[in-house]
């Protein structure tokens, strides 16, 4: 995708791969803005998403088995998360992995 993303993308994701990115004639800085919205990933259970740029609030909720990485997540980021792999390149936000009883958060 190119461009921002809406809420609930990869929602119950189950091993697709979703790739979003600025569009080339941008000029925002990436790692400065929002591009993918809140409760991102909501359920996944297994496949891949990558963010050039911040994902909204509650990304990762109850994620089971997917794999992610973003420049950053707004607050409740990877709450209630028992599976998978995200790798968060800049700031979370408040109450960050609260309730998190599996997988693996890299926080850069």
């Amino acid at each position: 995708l190119v461009g921002e993303s809406n809420d609930y993308t990869g929602k119950g994701l189950s091993g697709a791969k979703i790739i979003i990115r600025k569009p080339e004639d941008a000029t925002i800085v990436a790692h400065d803005n929002i591009i993918c919205g809140n409760v991102a990933l909501y359920g996944a259970t297994s496949g891949e998403l990558y963010v050039n740029g911040i994902a909204g609030e509650r990304f990762c909720v109850r994620n089971s088995g997917a794999k992610a990485i973003v420049e950053g997540v707004g607050d409740h980021g990877l709450e209630y998360m028992t599976g998978g792999e995200a790798i968060i390149l800049g700031a979370t936000g408040k109450n960050f992995g609260a309730g998190m009883s599996g997988g693996i958060a890299y926080v850069l």
